[in-house]
């Protein structure tokens, strides 16, 4: 478990090191699950939170057919489905691609390193939700206020925007360098596949979590 822990805070600031480590591993799929397992239970946290709060979407309507005021409820269960239904199909797009331009990495191992990069990446968007969440079901803000506040020209969206900022440019690096270490590409195209794929996850992640 220290292990573990040390490596995944170590991802933080030595991302290649821990990747090119990460990709010598056996078994590397146990290690997938646990990382993928980690942005899972912390926002699957955030919907009950919201839900015990009363929120609700306030300005973005939601792409699914669900009533604004149910949506946070049934995000509950949505989250872990398509958090892995968004880690596999960015996964498969970069290795696909990878392999079309002569990159030399397995499946395993760009679905091992592409898990731990969501699992660091979404914390850009975790410091920011799960606090607001847990205060918001423990009373101290108003969930639907705070709702309101976040799109409006309030401190609260700028401290929103800042953290989304982070969780954005932390995505792009990560999934740049997971197809660099990997699959042993250039930056160039490196960077191409690793920022296509974050646009890939991003849609999906949206559809089922906006």
């Amino acid at each position: 478990m220290d292990s573990f822990i040390s490596t995944y805070v170590k991802t933080v600031y030595k991302p290649k090191k821990v990747f090119e480590e990460l990709i010598t591993r056996a078994p590397v799929l146990k290690d997938s699950f646990l990382y993928i397992t980690i942005p899972i239970v912390f926002y699957t946290a955030m919907y009950f939170f919201l839900t015990i709060a009363e929120g609700a979407p306030s300005t973005l309507t939601p792409w699914l057919n669900i009533a604004k005021e149910n949506y946070y409820s049934i995000n509950r269960f949505l989250l872990a489905p398509s958090m892995l239904i968004c880690w596999v199909t960015a996964t498969s797009f970069i290795q696909i691609t990878s392999r079309l331009v002569g990159g030399s990495g397995t499946f395993e191992q760009t679905l091992s390193v592409i898990a731990l990069s969501i699992s660091i990446a979404m914390w850009g968007g975790l410091i920011h939700d799960l606090p607001m969440s847990f205060l918001s079901a423990i009373g101290v803000i108003d969930a639907s206020q705070h709702e309101i506040a976040m799109n409006s020209p309030t401190i609260f969206r700028t401290i929103l925007w800042i953290c989304y900022s982070i969780y954005f440019l932390a995505f792009f690096i990560l999934f740049s360098l997971s197809v660099r270490v990997v699959h042993k590409l250039s930056w160039i195209k490196s960077i191409a596949i690793g920022s296509v794929a974050f646009i890939v996850f991003q849609t999906i992640f949206l559809i089922f979590n906006r």
